[in-house]
């Protein structure tokens, strides 16, 4: 079965400014200036879809940075820290997955 595509949500943009920037280019793979005027623009989304642990890994590094990541889930539109999943399985609406099948309701390691 296809897994739900996942978004990266910027909230906050948080103060240190070069560093964040950085993380920002390496996520999305745009040039400084663009990353800028995202980190200025919060709230706002940085990845569209991508795949859960893609998504995760960005919102964390962010948020290790002093930004404010969340991931949001294309199906069922849930959004949710990184630190929250495994979520509880029961939120989930999508009509294309059962709850217990979508990758930010599997504890780790049962991909």
């Amino acid at each position: 079965m296809e897994e739900p595509p996942f978004g990266v949500l910027l909230t906050a943009s948080g103060d240190r400014g070069l560093d964040l920037v950085q993380a920002v280019r390496s996520v999305t793979r745009l040039s400084a200036w663009r990353s800028r005027q995202l980190l200025d623009a919060a709230p706002t989304t940085l990845i569209a879809e991508t795949w859960f642990e893609r998504a995760e890994q960005a919102a964390r590094r962010l948020n290790e940075l002093g930004a404010n990541a969340k991931l949001a889930c294309r199906w069922c539109e849930r959004v949710m820290s990184p630190e929250d999943c495994p979520v509880e399985p029961e939120p989930c609406s999508s009509p294309y997955m059962s709850p217990d099948g979508c990758p930010a309701s599997r504890p780790r390691g049962n991909a």
